[in-house]
């Protein structure tokens, strides 16, 4: 009869040693990702007011075009009152003017 072969017991780590490392890379990755999904967040709401007023307009509603692009003017000064969407927001506006006029 054969004799079986003994398992070897798993390596120990020394006890001055830690695996902190990768796991304080991925932490920090983490953060970061976080972060930046936070503050590219921040005008989201204001985006997807002129993203439906620009789809009204592309077809025609300009009713909705305008209800959409004064809801993210509002949007806009109730941030701040001297909010860079602001300028923006009179832009589309003013865009939204021209083409009504033709």
């Amino acid at each position: 009869m054969a004799r079986r072969k003994r398992k070897k017991p798993p390596k120990k780590t020394s006890p001055g040693r830690s695996n902190t490392g990768p796991l304080a890379i991925t932490v920090a990755i983490l953060v970061a990702i976080l972060g930046s999904l936070y503050l590219s967040g921040e005008n989201r709401s204001w985006q997807e007011y002129i993203d439906a007023g620009d789809r009204a307009l592309k077809r025609g509603n300009y009713e909705w075009a305008e209800k959409m692009y004064n809801e993210a003017l509002q949007y806009a000064q109730n941030k701040d009152a001297k909010n860079p969407l602001i300028a923006k927001t009179r832009a589309y506006l003013k865009r939204l003017e021209k083409v009504k006029s033709r």
